[in-house]
C-alpha cells in the first residue's frame, strides 16, 4: 500500500483543511512544537491543525522537532509532546525529529529516552531523520518506526527511495503543493504501512458537511449568528464549537498588536531574548519577523568597530588627496566619524608655508642690538629658531 501524506507546521500558515481533504491527501504529520516543555515553544498552529483534522476525519500523527543535547532534555521534549497530544486520537505515530548537528554524538540516547516515554504513555513512538543520519548516527535504532527524508533532486516528485532498512514513511520532497495550503514549499511523503488500521483509527466516520470555524467566525462578525447567549445557543444547536469560534471572532475583532521594529528585535537578540541558531530562526519566523533582516542588523551591531586613525594620520591623507575638497571632504570625514574642524586645522598648519628665514648677517646684527639676549639664553634661543649659534657668534665677534 502507498498513502500520500503531507507534514505541516506553523510555517505553512493557516490551512484550509476542507480543501486539503478534498484534494485526496490520505494522512497528515503535524508539528506540535520544538525543544523542551515550554509553552512558548508550542507550535502556534498545532491546536487548530489537530482540531480541524479531527473534525474532518483526516488521519494524522504528530512530531516534535528536537534540540535535546542530553537525556534530561529528551525527557522534557517527550513531556512537551505528550502534553500537546493529550485528548487527540492519533492515527499515526508520535515522532521525534532529530537533525541538529549538535545532537549527532548523542542521538541514539536522545531517541531512546523520548520514544520509551512516548511508548509508556500509550502512543506508538517513531523517529524522523534523513538518510545520512540513519546510516551514520542512528545505526541499530530499529525498535521504533522509521520516517526517512531523502529528496534527491527535490523537484516535487519521488526519486530514488532511501537506502535505509525497514522504513515506513518516506519524505521525498520539500517542494510539493496541495489545495488549501498557500505557503511556498510543502513536505510530501509516501507511507507504506497501514498505521490507522493498527492504531484503531482506520476509516474514520465521514464528517457531516460543515463549514469551517473560520467561515463561521466570518459569518458571526457579519451579524449572521446574533449576539450573547443567542449566538451561543444557535452555534451549539448547529453542531459548532462555540468557544473555538468565539476565540477566532475575538482574535479577528481585536486590533493587531503593534509589531516591534527590526532594530528593537535585533537589540533583544543581542540581549539573549531569542535564543541562538535554528531556535532563534524558528522563534523569529513564528513571531512573524524576517529572520535574515534581523540577523543582518545583529551581525552589524555585534561586529567590532574598525580601529580609527589619528587626526594626524587623516590630515596626511587629506594632504595626499584621499578625502577630496570643500564640502565633499567635510561630509566624508564627518560620515567616517572624524572631527572635520580638528583635522582641517592640522591640514592648514601643515600646508602653511614656513616663514622666510633671515640671513646669518642679519641675525648677527640683531644679536649686537641686544635682541637675542646673552648666553646661555642666546644660544638656546638661536638654536630653537633654527640658526647655527657658532656661525652667528663668529660673525658677532668679527663685527665687534
Amino acid at each position: 500500500m502507498e498513502v500520500k501524506m503531507i507534514d505541516v507546521s506553523v510555517h505553512n500558515g493557516v490551512i484550509d483543511w476542507d480543501k486539503v481533504k478534498a484534494s485526496g491527501i490520505g494522512g497528515v504529520l503535524m508539528r506540535c512544537g520544538y525543544g523542551s516543555d515550554i509553552e512558548s515553544q508550542d507550535d502556534k498552529m498545532f491546536k487548530r491543525n489537530a482540531d480541524e483534522c479531527s473534525r474532518l476525519g483526516i488521519p494524522f500523527g504528530v512530531y516534535l522537532y528536537s534540540y535535546a543535547k542530553n537525556t534530561d532534555m529528551a525527557k522534557s521534549e517527550a513531556d512537551h509532546a505528550l502534553r500537546l497530544v493529550k485528548g487527540y486520537k492519533l492515527s499515526y505515530p508520535l515522532y521525534i525529529d532529530v537533525e541538529e548537528a549538535s545532537q549527532s554524538g548523542i542521538a541514539k540516547d536522545v531517541v531512546k529516552v523520548f520514544c520509551e516515554a512516548v511508548k509508556a504513555a500509550g502512543y506508538m513512538p517513531g523517529v524522523y531523520a534523513n538518510e545520512n543520519w540513519w546510516n551514520n548516527y542512528l545505526v541499530g535504532v530499529d525498535s521504533y518506526t522509521k520516517w526517512v527524508a531523502k529528496y534527491g533532486v527535490n523537484n516535487g516528485q519521488p526519486g530514488n527511495k532511501p537506502n535505509v532498512s525497514n522504513f515506513d514513511i518516506w519524505q521525498y520532497t520539500s517542494k510539493g503543493s496541495c489545495d488549501g495550503i498557500g505557503s511556498s514549499g510543502l513536505d510530501m511523503n509516501i507511507c507504506y504501512r497501514d498505521f490507522p488500521a493498527e492504531l484503531g483509527g482506520s476509516k474514520p466516520a465521514p464528517a457531516q458537511p460543515k463549514k469551517s470555524n473560520e467561515e463561521i467566525a466570518k459569518e458571526v462578525l457579519a451579524g449572521a449568528w446574533g449576539n450573547g447567549d443567542d449566538r451561543k445557543n444557535r452555534l451549539s444547536a448547529a453542531g459548532y464549537d462555540y468557544n473555538a469560534i468565539q476565540a477566532i471572532v475575538n482574535q479577528k475583532a481585536a486590533p493587531a498588536p503593534a509589531k516591534k521594529s527590526n532594530e528593537e528585535i535585533a537589540k533583544e537578540v543581542l540581549a539573549g531574548a531569542w535564543g541562538n541558531g535554528d531556535d532563534r530562526k524558528n522563534r523569529l519566523s513564528a513571531a512573524g519577523y524576517d529572520y535574515n533582516a534581523i540577523q543582518a542588523i545583529v551581525n552589524q551591531k555585534a561586529a567590532p568597530a574598525p580601529a580609527k586613525k589619528s587626526n594626524e594620520e587623516i590630515a596626511k591623507e587629506v594632504l595626499a588627496g584621499a578625502w577630496g575638497n570643500g564640502d565633499d571632504r567635510k561630509n566624508r570625514l564627518s560620515a567616517a566619524g572624524y572631527d572635520y574642524n580638528a583635522i582641517q586645522a592640522i591640514v592648514n598648519q601643515k600646508a602653511a608655508p614656513a616663514p622666510a628665514k633671515k640671513s646669518n648677517e642679519e641675525i648677527a646684527k640683531e644679536v649686537l642690538a641686544g635682541k637675542w639676549g646673552n648666553n646661555p639664553q642666546r644660544k638656546a634661543k638661536l638654536e630653537a629658531a633654527g640658526y647655527n649659534y657658532a656661525t652667528i657668534q663668529a660673525l658677532v665677534n668679527k663685527m665687534c
